[in-house]
């Protein structure tokens, strides 16, 4: 019989087999990306070892996350999550569709929020540099700080943001060629029930998502 030491060591090992491909993985990115990147984000010093993920990843999760305690699946997700971006020195990929013509619903948006915050992170796929605005509406008029940033950690847009009949006009210029993400904190729990992201300018060519 498993000793819950023995049973995080399990979890830990078998993450890569099968983690990626679980539906729930999409809410652990979310968690971390929000949450847990507040302090972590863009740490690039390496893979963890596993002693010391064993040591100290559990305890600070539950410290830091404490809606992760006792949810072992959680712990071993977020640690994955960290060793990768601390690895790869990126975001981990996830894998979900992206709209051709970058306009998202609620029903689509839900799944990159978390529950009880309500807080936001969003891969909105491959752009091509240029000038683009974002428009985002919401169930109730709310203050916001959002952020638009590439998959390298490089901050497009970074700033606080108070709708106006529930509607956020943002526009941003992009420079380089990559994947971003759309994150959203609000000040009070508010959903976002639609995201477009257009280009201003005719010449611009979207990459395919």
């Amino acid at each position: 019989m498993f000793s819950q030491l023995g049973l995080l060591v399990f979890l830990l090992l078998t993450h890569g087999v099968f983690a990626a491909d679980d539906a729930a993985f999409t809410e652990s990115v979310v968690i971390f990306n929000t949450i847990c990147a507040k302090c972590h984000e863009a740490e690039c010093s390496g893979r963890l070892s596993f002693d010391e993920g064993l040591k100290k990843s559990a305890s600070h999760i539950q410290r830091h996350y404490q809606r992760a305690s006792g949810k072992l699946w959680l712990q071993r997700e977020l640690f994955s999550i960290l060793n990768y971006m601390k690895e790869k020195c990126a975001y981990y990929p996830m894998k979900v569709h992206v709209p051709l013509k970058r306009v998202w619903g609620e029903d689509v948006l839900d799944q990159f929020m978390t529950l009880m915050e309500k807080n936001y992170f969003i891969p909105v796929g491959k752009f091509s540099p240029g000038k683009y605005r974002m428009e985002l509406e919401l169930d109730k008029d709310a203050k916001v700080t959002i952020h638009l940033i590439s998959e390298e950690f490089e901050m497009v847009a970074e700033d606080c943001y108070r709708t106006i009949d529930g509607r956020i006009d943002i526009p941003v210029f992009i420079d380089q060629t990559g994947n971003y993400y759309l994150r959203m904190y609000p000040r009070e729990p508010v959903k976002i029930t639609r995201l477009a992201i257009t280009p201003l300018e005719r010449n611009i060519r979207v990459p395919l998502p």
